[in-house]
Parts: structure tokens; C-alpha cells; sequence
């Protein structure tokens, strides 16, 4: 399939954390989502023209799918819906990288701080409220370190930057992040906010920052399987990197350590 190239990248054995594997794991499930809605869209595209609607052509029920009722069985009107759908599943396997990305890098932080980082320097400046009746209703240490840790997270999400939000968490944790790595991720990353609030619409910064990036006649990003496949490899490549400097600096806990040093 065309997203096959990536298999590879799904059955890596090597140390990591569990929540990288969780990561990986919806990755996968989002490239799977892509791959059948390939084949769907392709045995769809050669249906045979006929005098039916698309959805009498597929076996629709016309009451519940009217607005496919209403469309006549050409080539014409079959590649209109194809690609739309194509595009709906390609826009939202973007929104959920970035998605999925953010939640592995809180719970990353938020696993970290049970290892007995700097408090001062993991808090930083921010400042967060938290109420007694929340602390208490915790249950447990880890528990109230998660509570704490995702508020700071949030309050450096705040920002509504993501690389500053990585380097920051970078800085917290003295990571030291490769540059190239989390740059090449960057177009991609940054795309979801185009996609959620502009339907895919660049602004200018957006534009001087990735002047790579495919955009159409409106300075939309061009969203097709060249554009994901580059996204899952990019953000893929940048949550290994992450990941490898997190276990490097013993930032994991055990119990969330998977693989040859969780068996130790």
C-alpha cells in the first residue's frame, strides 16, 4: 500500500517508554485508517456509470444517506466525493498527530518529575493555582505529580507555540534537543492550527517559516499523501528523538519503561 514504507517504523524493538509505544501504536492505527480509505476510494472511483444515484449504486438506504441520494452514479460526481473524503481523512489524520504528539509529551513530563528532577527548575516561572480539595482527592504522590505536572503543561501550551512549548520542556529537563530534527517536524506540527482555524489557510509568519511547504492558488496547505507521509515521518522521527534523550537521562520511571531495561 502506499503508506507501506512505514511499516518499518511500527515494529521497532528497542528501549523506550510506554508512552512512546502508545504513540506508535495510534500512529499505526491512524496509517491503517489512510491505507483502507485508499482502497475505498479507489473500487469506488471505478464503480460503473449507471442511471442510479451513488446511493442507490452502493446499496444505500436513500433516507438515511439523502444527500448521496441526490448525486447522480458519474465519474464526475464519484471523483467529487472521493477526493473530499480522501482529504477529510489525510486533514484529520494531521489534527490527530499533533494531538497525540502533545498528549505524549505531557505524559512524558508529567512521568519525568516522579524521577526526582529539580523541582525549581522543572516548575520554572510558572505559576499555577491548585485547590486543596483537588490535591486531597488525588489519592496519591503520583497522582498529585500528575495533576501538578499537567497544569504547568498546559499553562506552557498556553503559548500557542509548539516549539516553544518542546524547548521549553527541552530546557526544564536538560533534553538538548537536535535542532534539525525538531525543525524538519515544525511544517507539520504548526499545520494543525492552520487546519482547525483557517481551514487549511497560511498566514504570512506561517509561510516564511516553511517556504517548503506546497500551498494551492489561496495559500492553503496542500494536503495529500505526499504531505502525511512526510508528517508521520518527521513527528515520528522527532518523538524517537525525544524519547531516546528522555530514557538516556533516566527521566523514565521504570514501571514505564518498556523493553531490554524494564526487565532489569
Amino acid at each position: 500500500g502506499p503508506y507501506g514504507h512505514l511499516r518499518k517504523s511500527f515494529h521497532e524493538s528497542t528501549m523506550a517508554s510506554k508512552a512512546f509505544q502508545r504513540f506508535k501504536d495510534r500512529m499505526k492505527s491512524c496509517a491503517e485508517d489512510m491505507e483502507l480509505a485508499d482502497i475505498l476510494v479507489d473500487r469506488f472511483r471505478v464503480t460503473a456509470d449507471s442511471d442510479q444515484t451513488l446511493c442507490e449504486a452502493l446499496g444505500g438506504d436513500p433516507k438515511r444517506h439523502s444527500l448521496i441520494h441526490g448525486r447522480k452514479n458519474t465519474a464526475a460526481s464519484r471523483s467529487i466525493v472521493a477526493g473530499h473524503f480522501r482529504k477529510t481523512v489525510q486533514v484529520a489524520f494531521v489534527k490527530d498527530l499533533h494531538e497525540d504528539f502533545s498528549e505524549y509529551l505531557a505524559t512524558s513530563l508529567g512521568r519525568a518529575a516522579l524521577t526526582g528532577v529539580d523541582p525549581n527548575r522543572y516548575t520554572g516561572e510558572v505559576k499555577i493555582d491548585i485547590k486543596a480539595a483537588e490535591l486531597l482527592a488525588a489519592g496519591s504522590w503520583e497522582a498529585v505529580v500528575s495533576l501538578i505536572s499537567n497544569r504547568i503543561f498546559r499553562a506552557l501550551e498556553n503559548e500557542k507555540s509548539t516549539s516553544k512549548l518542546i524547548r521549553k520542556i527541552s530546557d526544564r529537563l536538560g533534553l538538548q534537543l537536535d535542532e534539525a530534527i525538531l525543525n524538519e517536524a515544525m511544517p507539520y506540527l504548526d499545520a494543525r492550527h492552520m487546519l482547525v482555524h483557517a481551514d487549511g489557510g497560511t498566514d504570512e509568519a506561517y509561510r516564511e517559516a516553511y517556504p517548503g511547504v506546497e500551498l494551492d492558488a489561496d495559500n492553503r496547505i496542500v494536503i495529500n499523501y505526499s504531505f502525511v507521509s512526510s508528517a508521520l515521518t518527521k513527528v515520528k522521527a522527532l518523538v524517537t528523538h525525544v524519547d531516546k534523550k528522555f530514557v538516556e537521562n533516566n527521566l523514565v520511571p521504570a514501571q514505564h519503561l518498556q523493553g531490554p531495561a524494564a526487565k532489569k
